[in-house]
């Protein structure tokens, strides 16, 4: 029982991780501060993207898009249209330019055409 005494207190008296050691759920420095800057913080606005339609259903346009910087990873998703769009000159399989309204947490498409 001593022994197993003495080896709890050596091995919490080691200290913390090496400054390089590498955090394997995150993999980052095991130091590196968790408080972050995160990478897609969302404003209401608009945001330009580019993306190839996918499907396109009543109201909504599905798009593999690219990342959409200050938003959203690439992915692909359903947006809805806002009323105002045409889809006139889009098909499935076209290569998209589009702005993206994002407004208290909800995403609409409010311009798309097809990508010069």
């Amino acid at each position: 029982m001593k022994w197993f005494a003495l080896f709890v207190f050596l091995l919490s008296a080691c200290g913390s991780p090496k400054s390089d050691a590498v955090d394997k759920v995150a993999g980052t420095p095991a130091n590196a501060s968790r408080a972050r800057t995160p990478l897609y913080d969302p404003k209401n606005g608009d945001y330009p993207g580019k993306g190839k339609v996918t499907k396109i259903e009543r109201g909504v346009i599905e798009l593999k898009h690219e990342e959409i910087r200050g938003l959203m990873p690439a992915m692909q998703m359903e947006f809805y249209l806002g009323e105002n769009v045409s889809l006139q000159d889009v098909k499935v399989g076209d290569d998209v330019d589009f702005t993206l309204r994002f407004k208290d947490g909800q995403e609409t498409i409010i311009a798309i055409s097809k990508a010069k």
